[in-house]
């Protein structure tokens, strides 16, 4: 069992609110797929950074969250709480990987990325852009994009449309940029049947 494993393990109970048990695997793969363009990258941080990222929404209330929707289309959005879940997901990143022996300089990285990875509008690093990025990747995803709709009360396509439109703003990487386009293509396509 690699390290990534264990984190696996032990963060996943942390996932069992807000779609994060499809949420989580999804961001997971996509930030797999983006260290294979960015060798320069630090796995060893961006991996244990997203499968932790949103372990803080295990701790507020499920009607709170519904009034946190990041980058959300709705105008409505409650950024306290999503600023919560990035605090309480660090210091639950900072337990849980202390309880692995992890080292300490890269547990110190790994929770300045979650701390910010959704309301931070810039990144800190290629680490840091790979974390933010993979966990905007799955709104493009057919499933991501079908939940996240449904969140905001909207049908896919529109919801799609929202998101096309920002591609270039929202992703740090080119290859995030290409992955959400290929992502589309099958959304849309999923969509129309």
């Amino acid at each position: 069992m690699t390290i990534y494993d264990k984190i696996y393990q032990k963060a996943e109970p942390y996932w069992q609110t807000r779609r994060g048990e499809i949420h989580m695997p999804l961001a997971y793969k996509f930030a797999q797929q983006l260290l294979v363009h960015y060798p320069e990258a630090d796995e060893a941080v961006v991996l244990p950074a997203i499968l932790l990222h949103d372990t803080g929404w295990h701790v507020i209330p499920d009607d709170l969250q519904k009034q946190a929707l990041v980058g959300s289309p709705k105008s409505d959005n409650k950024p306290d709480i999503s600023r919560l879940h990035e605090t309480e997901g660090a210091r639950i990143a900072g337990e849980l990987l202390a309880s692995l022996d992890y080292e300490a300089a890269k547990i110190n990285e790994i929770q300045q990325i979650i701390d910010g990875h959704d309301t931070r509008q810039e990144s800190l690093s290629l680490n840091d852009a790979l974390v933010k990025d993979a966990d905007k990747l799955w709104r493009f995803d057919p499933v991501g994009a079908a939940i996240c709709a449904g969140w905001n009360g909207m049908a896919v396509a529109p919801f799609l449309d929202f998101f096309e439109a920002r591609i270039e703003t929202i992703f740090f990487t080119e290859q995030a940029k290409a992955i959400a386009r290929s992502l589309l293509v099958q959304s849309r396509s999923n969509n129309d049947r």
